[in-house]
């Protein structure tokens, strides 16, 4: 986790401890843990290879990344600071379709890039229960999340451009802002999340060989289900 998650952490969490100085019944600490899918989309990503020339209607297909995470919570009345540590595995594909291309077909043995990631995601969200019965809780949560991608592991796939070594520079920390849903039904939960991209998640792409680099303009956005156990 940076400098400036740990310092947003103890922001949040400092005011619920003074409060429940007061009553500190009030103040609870659950943890617990789950297992989730990931999907990316993309606002209209943008390469630019030389001898390819790719608009904004690049073709994006989804692949299914899967997700595991302790976390953490304090809780205060219907108010709760939650941090997690998410261990990940992302998907993308891309399809793509020359610029004189006036229509979204695609031609046989058409240029493609697949990509698979390992990353690390750290969200930092606050939660407000806006259902609490006994046993059945519905919550809105929102805050920022830090991902580290391990770019050492990452897999890459281009396939039939003209440069056969193109490999992605990928950012190896790209920051997002999460809202989601939760439901709570006894111990197990389901949490709905959409994370908005905030900075690009790629730097550049480069042919080792010639000695070139190139564009490329992709932000992740990121629809997640997961289903754990809070105790």
């Amino acid at each position: 986790m940076n400098k400036s998650s740990l310092i947003l952490f103890f922001a949040l969490i400092i005011p619920c401890c003074l409060v429940a100085q007061e009553d500190k019944k009030q103040l609870r600490f659950n943890y617990g843990a789950k297992v989730g899918f990931q999907a990316i989309a993309y606002n209209n990503p943008e390469f630019d290879i030389k001898g390819y020339e790719f608009d904004s209607n690049t073709l994006h297909s989804n692949k299914i990344g899967y997700t595991i995470a302790p976390f953490a919570r304090l809780t205060m009345d219907k108010v709760y600071v939650q941090s997690e540590c998410i261990f990940g595995i992302t998907r993308h594909s891309f399809d793509f379709k020359e610029i004189n291309n006036n229509n979204n077909t695609i031609a046989t043995n058409h240029p493609t890039y697949n990509l698979r990631t390992i990353c690390l995601q750290v969200p930092i969200v606050v939660g407000y229960n806006f259902v609490q019965e006994e046993k059945y809780v519905m919550s809105l949560f929102t805050g920022p999340k830090t991902k580290f991608v391990f770019t050492a592991h990452s897999h890459q796939e281009f396939n039939h451009f003209e440069y056969y070594d193109l490999e992605e520079i990928l950012k190896k920390r790209c920051y997002y802002w999460e809202i989601g849903l939760g439901v709570k039904i006894g111990y197990v939960f389901f949490d709905f999340i959409y994370d908005w991209g905030i900075t690009k998640a790629s730097e550049y792409i480069v042919s080792n060989i010639e000695n070139q680099k190139f564009r490329s303009d992709r932000r992740d956005h990121i629809f997640s289900f997961s289903v754990g156990v809070i105790f």
